[in-house]
């Protein structure tokens, strides 16, 4: 606004007069002269006037206000544990802004790993499930394949006949590791050396030496077989060894396919001779001939197979006789030993090992001994095969079924598990504050430790985009704008010009005021907006004039109402009186008593009279708005 300026001369007069008057009447009289003292001149700042364009009509106030004010809370209570933001900071979308103490989640996290727990569970018994699904399959393959084995029987009863003689002759190695041990033990109970002990000493070494020739001759026959095999299967190597297991059961089901259209054509009355009669027997006759050479194949290997182990089992029995041989020529040297002694107790432990061992020879032969008559029954009745197969089936049957059901178990434990992982995703999601939109925090209403919750705002964050003001029209003027109506806003301190067009018009009239609060958008992004700005807004005029303009605060006003400003003419200023316009907070419009080009004091006006000589410090050029 203008200020007085006479008020302040007259002060400044009053006090110059005093200050000479008592320096005239103290001390000698003083000499005048006609020249009156300079006065040093006065620094100022000036403004060079130019025409300028200023929008007219009534000026309606206002503030900058968020497009979205939104106030944010946590969807539950707790305790806050971090607060990441503070009042008048930018933050973006999706920032996490606070967040509560992760107590709350406790009951959410214990379902979490409950559920990871029974799915693990689950995931154990489905792959158990599932190698037994597995182990039945290939059961159910070798009862299949037994049913349908094409070996010779005579083969079969042979393979267990000898399995039956290997084991017999292991029972009566094993009784005779018996009696050695019991002999060894008796010597060493009666702690002497006689001559009886002596003769059964070497009776036993004698024993020995004719099992190391047995199995050192049983060795030559079975290498003799082995070299048999082994010529045997090359040449079956050779001759069908192209064919796999795959080509017999392709061949196979091609054969059983045909099979059954040549049965149902035969069961049907159609006339004339059955269509499928030269290609089943080309069938059949593939099949037998690849099943067969696949068979011989087989059953070459697995004789092969048999002779290397009869091979083995002999060279384990040499080794096996010469210690037995190597010990009782050590027995027969260290005869006599005293009662009580090591080898006393080594006799007894001997003679219980060779009781184990002679049993445990016995059930295995006992075994071989049923697998021979079982296979001796099944070469005679096949019955035995089909319900091998059926149980086989069976088994499948079952494993499959406990496999679904397994399965069945992991779908639904999985389920469980992901609610539960949801549900604690959603609980900590609850516990925090997201910034829903670009904006900055106004303000933060509690603080680390404090217990808040959904009842009561956290943080309140207002937009930054689009920008927006509110300003107070009164009824006057409310019938001039609509939605659409472009207005010039005044940022005063910013010293900002901005334009915009009314958004919307409040229908809510202030009775006390006699206005309507009217919200104008903001054309374009300026930068430094914070809400709570002042403005002033008018509408813009369609037949804007270039007008002359001059800050408010170069203007005075007099006593008598007048306004004044002062121009610098040289090195000194006069008063001009002018005439004033449409006004703002800081610019006023000069209708008469200025021109342009003109300056104008802007600064330093204040304590000026008219003719005061004055120093410029610096110019300020007025800009166009």
């Amino acid at each position: 606004m203008a200020n007085s300026r006479r008020t302040i001369q007259a002060l400044a007069w009053f006090s110059a007069l005093t200050t000479a008057t008592l320096l005239a009447g103290c001390g000698a009289p003083q000499k005048t002269t006609s020249a009156q003292v300079e006065q040093p001149a006065i620094p100022v700042q000036v403004q060079t006037v130019t025409l300028t364009r200023m929008p007219s009509g009534v000026t309606f106030l206002g503030s900058i206000t968020p497009y979205i004010q939104t106030s944010l809370s946590p969807s539950t209570s707790g305790t806050l544990a971090e607060v990441n933001v503070r009042p008048g900071q930018l933050v973006q979308k999706g920032q996490l802004l606070a967040s509560l103490g992760s107590a709350i989640n406790v009951p959410e996290i214990n379902a979490v790993k409950q559920a990871k727990a029974a799915l693990q569970g689950s995931q154990v018994l489905y792959n158990d499930a599932k190698r037994q699904y597995l182990q039945a399959k290939v059961q159910y393959q070798d009862a299949l394949d037994v049913y349908h084995d094409p070996l010779p029987t005579d083969q079969q009863v042979l393979n267990a006949q000898n399995a039956v003689n290997e084991q017999l002759a292991g029972l009566n190695a094993a009784k005779v590791s018996l009696q050695k041990a019991q002999l060894q033990e008796n010597m060493s109970l009666g702690g002497g050396n006689t001559p009886q002990d002596m003769a059964a000493l070497q009776s036993v070494i004698t024993a020995d030496k004719a099992a190391l020739s047995d199995a050192q001759q049983q060795l030559t026959t079975d290498q003799n077989n082995l070299q048999v095999a082994t010529n045997a299967y090359q040449t079956a190597e050779k001759d069908y060894g192209s064919i796999t297991q795959a080509q017999v059961e392709q061949a196979a089901q091609a054969y059983n396919q045909i099979l059954s259209h040549y049965q149902a054509w035969q069961s049907g009355t159609f006339p004339g001779s059955n269509p499928y009669y030269d290609t089943l027997q080309s069938d059949q006759s593939t099949y037998q001939s690849l099943s067969g050479d696949y068979s011989s194949l087989q059953q070459a290997q697995e004789t092969y197979n048999s002779a290397t182990a009869a091979v083995s089992r002999d060279q384990s029995s040499i080794s096996s006789a010469q210690a037995n041989l190597t010990q009782a020529e050590n027995n027969l040297a260290n005869a006599n030993p005293p009662s009580g002694s090591n080898a006393n107790q080594m006799a007894q432990l001997t003679v219980t090992a060779a009781q184990a061992a002679l049993t445990q020879q016995q059930i295995q032969y006992n075994a071989s001994l049923s697998s021979l008559q079982l296979t001796e029954k099944l070469t005679a009745d096949h019955t035995q095969a089909k319900q091998s197969l059926a149980q086989a089936v069976q088994s499948l049957n079952q494993a499959q079924e406990s496999l679904q059901q397994a399965g069945n178990s992991v779908d639904q434990n999985q389920v469980q598990y992901q609610t539960a992982v949801t549900s604690l995703q959603t609980q900590v999601s609850e516990g925090e504050v997201i910034a829903p939109m670009n904006g900055i925090v106004q303000s933060v209403s509690a603080q680390v430790g404090q217990a808040v919750g959904p009842q009561s705002p956290l943080i309140t964050l207002a937009s930054t985009s689009p920008l927006m003001a509110t300003v107070n029209v009164p009824t006057t003027s409310i019938g001039q704008i609509a939605n659409g109506t472009t207005m010039q806003i005044n940022v005063p301190s910013l010293n900002l010009q901005l334009s915009g067009s009314v958004l919307d018009i409040h229908p809510q009239l202030d009775t006390n005021t006699n206005e309507y609060p009217v919200d104008v958008l903001i054309n374009g992004q300026p930068q430094g907006l914070l809400p709570g700005l002042q403005v002033e807004a008018q509408l813009a005029q369609a037949t804007e004039q270039p007008v002359i303009t001059v800050p408010a605060d170069a203007v005075l006003s007099l006593q008598n109402g007048s306004e004044e400003v002062f121009v610098l003419s040289g090195d000194k200023v006069h008063a001009q009186i002018v005439q004033v316009g449409t006004m703002s907070s800081t610019t006023y419009q000069i209708t008469s008593g200025l021109k342009a080009g003109e300056k104008v004091v802007v600064n330093g006006q204040n304590i000026l009279s008219d003719g005061d000589t004055v120093r410029v410090v610096q110019t300020n050029r007025s800009k166009g708005r």
